[in-house]
């Protein structure tokens, strides 16, 4: 090549040996295809420089029509250009099972969540519940997943998802894709490793209290709480009632136990049971249940309502102050205290018509007081108030109406309560025992009548005497 007034010359088939083709590289996995553009470039097709590379698939067509048009006009050009991209694989979902819950506010459950989510926290935030021969869950089945190809046209297989591995209790079964309760109760699940433990159980554990953490808890089927039921929280349940200690309210189908006491504070502790219930000791509660109540230690300055017995046969064993009402007998070693407080102790025929004569006379109180007020208010002005226009003689008529209708609601309690009086004075057989003795300012009463201690009273028992028509006490 020579050069001369500052021109260069030469031949041409000098620059042309010089130029290079494109050459295509394709990536170790062969996903990808980069066509590699040279200094000097000869121009080639690159569809076929592709073809001789074995690159068919994923070719962005317009990416390389635009590389051959700059080849043909010379334009500037990059180093590179990827050209064709494989599509990787997708591997199928896999299955899921989905928890369902009798309560609609609920949070539902995908299997996968099961790893993370605090199992004590849900279940005492949301409580699932199951309800007998409904389902509990929905199995969802795997995806197959969606092959991928790479840039020379190759199949890569996808890997289809897995089924749910279950292990299910006793207390459910599987139907299709459907997981069916044998009972009402509590759903329990849990996740070890790829398998989902699913079951219903009859029986709710709370590990701690029943407060502010859980809330009030209502449950078909049994309660144990190993902590205590705080004040103004609310356990319902179906059948049994098991706690350390009961402070709030309980409503159970069953029996209630606590195992240390049932303790009220300003306000009485509330227990409302179809079974017996069972305590070290009672203070200050109201318990009604259609069985009976039995106490280790004692019962101080609470009401109780038992169609059995009550039992208090540990130490001290002494019922103090409130009322206590049975049907079937009570027993206990000490009635009252040294200090005189009031106690009563009852049996009646039923504490279902104790429990509606104390309403209907309290009652029949309020509703006398609001007749005396308005006698008195009309008897002293009526006449007046008839002479002040026709307003205040429709007030008249009004009250009027209104008193009438007062009158006619304390005849009807006071029939109602006579009738109530008449059944609990029937004939009653049971007893009230005193195993050690009776202090001052206790009453019993039984069938209707009753006896006031004025002086401490010895071992024996008190029963209604048929001749004499009294309570009487007898030693033995």
């Amino acid at each position: 090549m020579e050069q001369s007034d500052n021109v260069t010359r030469g031949r041409v088939f000098e620059e042309f040996a010089y130029k290079q083709k494109p050459e295509v590289e394709v990536s170790p996995d062969r996903m990808t295809a980069t066509v590699i553009i040279p200094e000097m470039v000869i121009y080639t097709d690159i569809f076929e420089l592709l073809a001789d590379a074995g690159v068919v698939s994923g070719i962005d067509t317009t990416v390389v029509r635009d590389i051959n048009s700059l080849l043909l006009r010379g334009g500037r050009m990059e180093k590179s250009y990827v050209v064709a991209r494989g599509r990787e694989p997708v591997n199928g979902q896999d299955g899921e099972l989905i928890l369902r819950s009798a309560r609609p506010q609920d949070i539902i459950l995908s299997s996968d969540e099961l790893v993370s989510v605090d199992y004590r926290i849900y279940k005492q935030k949301q409580l699932a519940l199951a309800e007998k021969d409904q389902p509990i869950a929905m199995i969802i089945n795997p995806t197959a997943g969606r092959d991928g190809v790479d840039v020379s046209g190759r199949t890569i297989p996808a890997n289809g998802g897995r089924e749910v591995e279950l292990e299910l209790g006793k207390k459910v079964y599987k139907d299709g894709k459907k997981v069916i309760s044998h009972i009402d109760g509590l759903v329990e699940y849990g996740r070890v490793g790829g398998v989902i433990y699913l079951n219903v159980s009859s029986v709710y554990l709370v590990q701690e209290d029943v407060d502010f953490t859980t809330g009030n808890v209502d449950f078909p089927g049994s309660v144990i709480v190993k902590g205590s039921i705080k004040a103004g929280f609310e356990v319902r349940a179906k059948n049994e009632v098991v706690a350390t200690t009961i402070r709030g309210r309980v409503i159970a189908g069953g029996g209630v136990m606590a195992r240390q006491g049932i303790i009220g504070g300003q306000d009485a502790a509330d227990i409302y049971a179809e079974g017996s219930v069972y305590a070290k000791f009672i203070h200050k509660a109201k318990i009604i249940t259609n069985e009976g109540v039995y106490v280790k230690k004692s019962i101080m300055n609470s009401e109780i309502y038992a169609e059995k017995e009550i039992v208090v046969d540990g130490v001290p064993g002494s019922i103090i102050g409130g009322k206590v009402f049975s049907v079937e007998g009570i027993s206990a070693k000490i009635y009252g205290s040294e200090a005189y407080i009031k106690t009563d102790v009852a049996i009646f025929t039923s504490v279902k018509d104790v429990m509606d004569m104390r309403k209907m006379m309290a009652k029949r109180y309020e509703t006398s007081k609001m007749l005396t007020k308005l006698e008195t208010y009309l008897g002293n002005n009526k006449e007046v108030l008839m002479r002040q226009g026709e307003q205040k003689r429709v007030m008249i008529d009004k009250l009027l109406i209104k008193l009438e209708q007062l009158r006619k609601e304390v005849a009807t309690l006071d029939s109602m309560i006579k009738e109530t009086q008449s059944k609990l004075v029937l004939k009653n057989d049971s007893k009230i025992y005193v195993g050690r003795y009776a202090y001052p300012e206790v009453k019993f009463m039984i069938g209707g009548r009753f006896v006031l201690t004025k002086d401490k009273t010895s071992r024996g028992f008190y029963y209604f005497d048929e001749k004499s028509g009294e309570v009487e006490f007898g030693y033995g």
